[in-house]
């Protein structure tokens, strides 16, 4: 358990460091979200892994930036933790369409209103939250983050397991 703690400490530590806006014990609730790439519904995180989540929106060159770094840990990590795209401020056929500057291995979601509520709201975009197994906030960064700190946090998730 004190390890646990440590990393947890240690993570949201180093993303303070990297001027990322930190949750203050904020959950989401399992939420179904529609799956742009098919007809199903799906939750908006993953209850036996972490979720590194990003809200996108037509048109941010920044969102299409980060997503290649999630793109690239989901193939390393998708064992370890889970990542999805949330698409926002758009129709179900814009946010389709701009699916093509994403990698097809990225689960892409529309959000709600109800989600964006239990996220915290969306400010800006990317905006990229970090979800325990619980639907605790860890973190809820606004603004793209930067791969290394993305990869340091993989790598803390994961406790080691996941080091691109």
């Amino acid at each position: 358990m004190l390890k646990l703690n440590y990393n947890r400490i240690a993570l949201l530590a180093c993303l303070f460091v990297s001027n990322a806006a930190l949750a203050q014990g904020e959950t989401v609730a399992q939420v179904e979200l529609k799956d742009l790439r098919s007809s199903r519904t799906t939750v908006s995180y993953h209850p036996n892994k972490p979720t590194i989540l990003m809200f996108y929106q037509p048109g941010c060159k920044w969102c299409k930036k980060q997503g290649e770094t999630m793109a690239r840990l989901q193939k390393q990590c998708s064992d370890s933790i889970h990542f999805t795209l949330v698409g926002d401020k758009g129709t179900r056929s814009e946010l389709k369409r701009e699916l093509r500057h994403f990698s097809d291995v990225l689960p892409a979601l529309q959000n709600t209103d109800v989600f964006a509520r239990q996220s915290g709201g969306i400010i800006g975009f990317p905006t990229t939250l970090v979800i325990d197994n619980n639907g605790e906030i860890l973190v809820n960064n606004r603004g793209m983050m930067k791969d290394t700190i993305i990869n340091r946090l993989a790598n803390q998730l994961t406790q080691g397991l996941c080091s691109p």
